[in-house]
């Protein structure tokens, strides 16, 4: 790769920061409705990582695609949980669950093509 960031990274960076700015949004209805402390928290934690790797990303640091991969795979965990139990953090539907598994990995599949991983080397 020419050091260009690929489109695909551009993209996913930028569905970081949004998905981010909305968990600020809901953060701050969580705060201010009287939420459970662990949503709360939850959305804190997710949201500042979610900046971080959203920053990393746009940038090319490879800790920007390793925190991706590793949020990825904790939403695939939750999403996976969501559909047995109904979770204080973030209760969802079967469907709700599936699609954010699916979203998810292939995020992962995404950040692990050769010619991505190699834009996160430079």
């Amino acid at each position: 790769m020419d050091g260009q960031r690929p489109l695909g990274v551009t993209l996913l960076a930028s569905f970081f920061a949004m998905e981010s700015i909305l968990n600020v949004v809901v953060l701050y209805g969580y705060y201010t409705g009287g939420f459970p402390l662990v949503a709360t928290a939850y959305y804190t934690i997710i949201s500042i990582a979610g900046f971080a790797v959203a920053y990393g990303l746009y940038v090319g640091q490879s800790w920007g695609r390793y925190g991706t991969m590793f949020m990825s795979g904790w939403e695939i965990f939750i999403g996976i949980l969501g559909t047995y139990m109904a979770l204080e953090i973030e209760p969802m539907s079967p469907f709700q669950a599936l699609t954010k598994v699916i979203v998810n990995a292939l995020v992962i599949y995404f950040l692990t093509r050769p010619e991505i991983a190699g834009y996160f080397k430079r």
